[in-house]
């Protein structure tokens, strides 16, 4: 079951990561300063060490970089990008080699690997980490829980982690269309489908904060980011599109439909747009779920 699941991720991720990027990366963007102050970076240290787990396009990097590049009095800075799709961490490794080139940052003071591996086997040594982030990668893991306690192990004492999701279809409107359109002109319950968590899991405060609890965590907090907009959706068939190729579980389901239940589906997107945005004259409110806690010092 896990590996049908840890496949389809693999396989939807390294064909939809531009369509991702293009997508979802200035929705995605909205958390990163929250996500990275909840982490505790930038640290008071002169060192800092970070892992942005499910890196993705690279915007959490490239936001810790741009950061990092006017702390003049700190020596050093070590960011890590982890993901399991090659096509999402050459994509992240260009952009931000374009950024360190045009702003002329020295690769000696600020320090940028990309690896290869995966959340719930991460491939690094114990207390490595001053900081662990995820901008909703959570969402796609098989075993958030292994996410967490790997977490914990590779964090020094005293690090923090911090990750995001999605609230909850109720309070995100974009997913709410899709979702109620799929049930209502369409079949949402797709043969063949790998079972995985549910993935609005973690947009439930209280159930984050139990999690990071349990995996060690001390000073455990969760808050809901409710401002978030998405922009660059204009009308129900971008939303159609962009759910198509720049998701993983979504695109199954999209897939697994008729081409009848498909069109419907499309049709009944367009439709519900109009009226939750007034004909198009207000974004789709789609706010996320931020949450952290620390690895308890000696």
């Amino acid at each position: 079951m896990q590996d049908r699941f840890n496949k389809m991720e693999h396989r939807n991720w390294e064909q939809g990561f531009e369509a991702y990027d293009q997508g979802f990366g200035t929705l995605t963007q909205q958390t990163i300063k929250y996500l990275l102050s909840n982490a505790g970076f930038p640290p008071d240290s002169d060192e800092c060490s970070l892992l942005d787990v499910a890196t993705g396009p690279g915007f959490v990097i490239s936001s810790a970089i741009e950061t990092a590049s006017t702390k003049t009095t700190q020596k050093s800075f070590h960011f890590t990008g982890l993901d399991i799709t090659q096509n999402f961490l050459n994509l992240a490794e260009r952009r931000t080699k374009a950024q360190m080139q045009q702003h002329q940052i020295d690769p000696k003071r600020i320090k940028v690997d990309f690896v290869e591996g995966s959340a719930e086997a991460m491939p690094f040594p114990e207390n490595t980490f001053d900081s662990v982030v995820c901008n909703f990668g959570i969402l796609h893991f098989f075993k958030p829980d292994t996410f967490l306690r790997e977490s914990y192990r590779v964090l020094h004492p005293g690090g923090k982690v911090s990750f995001t999701a999605w609230a909850p279809p109720s309070r995100t409107e974009g997913f709410n269309i899709a979702f109620e359109s799929i049930a209502q002109a369409g079949n949402p319950n797709v043969e063949g489908l790998p079972e995985g968590p549910n993935f609005f899991d973690f947009g439930d405060e209280d159930h984050a904060m139990e999690m990071l609890g349990e995996a060690g965590f001390e000073n455990v907090k969760s808050k809901e980011l409710s401002r978030m907009e998405w922009s660059c959706i204009e009308n129900g068939s971008d939303l159609y599109d962009v759910l198509l190729h720049g998701t993983s579980r979504t695109r199954e389901i999209l897939l697994g439909q008729t081409p009848e239940e498909a069109t419907a589906i499309q049709s009944l997107m367009v439709e519900k747009y109009n009226i939750v945005t007034n004909g198009g004259k207000r974004r789709l409110s789609m706010p996320a779920v931020v949450t952290s806690g620390q690895k308890p010092a000696p």
